[in-house]
């Protein structure tokens, strides 16, 4: 029980930060020239969100393997 409330409490907290992420104040208007050393990630944001689900699906797979051997 402690554990799936572990779980909420960290779900909660990266959402309330999320939150208040997206209700930042506008940035300076104008900037300056691009930054040369920047890397777009939204080129592969698809492969990158595949690759985190199914690491996410090996996590699972291998945390119930191993509570089904404990037990």
């Amino acid at each position: 029980m402690k554990k799936i409330i572990n779980k909420f409490l960290i779900v909660v907290l990266f959402l309330f930060g999320a939150v208040l992420n997206l209700q930042a104040g506008p940035g300076e208007p104008g900037g300056g020239p691009p930054d040369p050393n920047a890397v777009p990630i939204d080129d592969n944001l698809i492969v990158l969100l595949v690759l985190g689900f199914l690491f996410g699906i090996r996590v699972i797979y291998k945390s119930r393997l191993k509570t089904k051997a404990s037990v």
